[in-house]
């Protein structure tokens, strides 16, 4: 089962691309019968569409499918995110509706795609929601960037509690370097060169990551710090090609440096 949702979510996300820059929205009943599924198939079509926005999420650009396939009336699926109630909810929503989705976004959706197989929407969730646990899945959906100065993920779980005061009086200087990074990046992930998708704001977004951890001695220079997507820098946290990656970062670094 899990195998034909994702065969079906990367065959809707392209007729969702291509819908999209037609300025169409797609009902159930139209994307189950142009994935060659019965028209009573909403069900099964609205389980794609969850997988397809757990993906989004994964790949930290606004859930696409939640505003680009409704119901019969237009309405956006009343079931969608119905935990999060009131201005939540509606945050949820507004980010996808004003979000502009371009290629890069579809590119990005469907790497982490990729990344989830083989699990089904709720497994697929259900990893997400690990990875970003509580409020941090909340700020993920909405786009809430407001203190990503941080970089949760930088070096996560690499720390002990007896260690967090030495990161406070390292901030400023961790601050200069990370803002130094982002200028350098120009908008563009220095891994794989792809632009960083835009907040609400207009600017893109990057993340922040010491390509050798600081709980490994490395160094908190430009030398050691790289801008990466959110795609890149969770496989370089969590991915099997992770030595690699890092390797490959060095000698990214060792060049864009001098």
């Amino acid at each position: 089962m899990a195998d034909i949702q994702h065969k079906d979510a990367q065959k809707l996300l392209g007729i969702i691309s291509s819908a999209m820059a037609k300025g169409h929205l797609l009902t159930y009943r139209e994307a189950a019968d142009l994935l060659g599924r019965p028209s009573n198939h909403s069900r099964a079509v609205a389980q794609v569409c969850d997988l397809l926005d757990a993906a989004a999420c994964l790949a930290g650009v606004p859930l696409v499918a939640l505003v680009a396939v409704r119901a019969d009336s237009q309405k956006i699926n009343p079931k969608a995110w119905k935990e999060e109630r009131g201005s939540r909810r509606d945050a949820i929503i507004h980010r996808s509706l004003v979000h502009k989705f371009g290629s890069s976004d579809f590119r990005q959706i469907s790497r982490s795609l990729r990344d989830l197989r083989p699990r089904g929407n709720r497994k697929s969730w259900r990893y997400v929601r690990n990875l970003y646990p509580g409020e941090l899945l909340f700020r993920r959906v909405t786009g809430d960037y407001q203190d990503n100065r941080s970089n949760a993920i930088d070096d996560l779980g690499t720390d002990v509690p007896d260690r967090q005061k030495s990161e406070v009086w390292t901030y400023a200087r961790d601050q200069k370097v990370r803002e130094t990074v982002l200028r350098r990046a120009n908008g563009k992930c220095e891994f794989c060169r792809e632009p960083g998708f835009l907040k609400p704001d207009g600017e893109p977004y990057l993340e922040s990551h010491h390509v050798i951890a600081l709980a490994n001695d490395g160094e908190d220079r430009l030398t050691n710090v790289i801008a990466l997507c959110p795609y890149d820098h969770r496989e370089a946290h969590f991915g099997k090609r992770a030595k690699e990656i890092e390797r490959k970062m060095i000698q990214i670094l060792k060049r864009l440096n001098g």
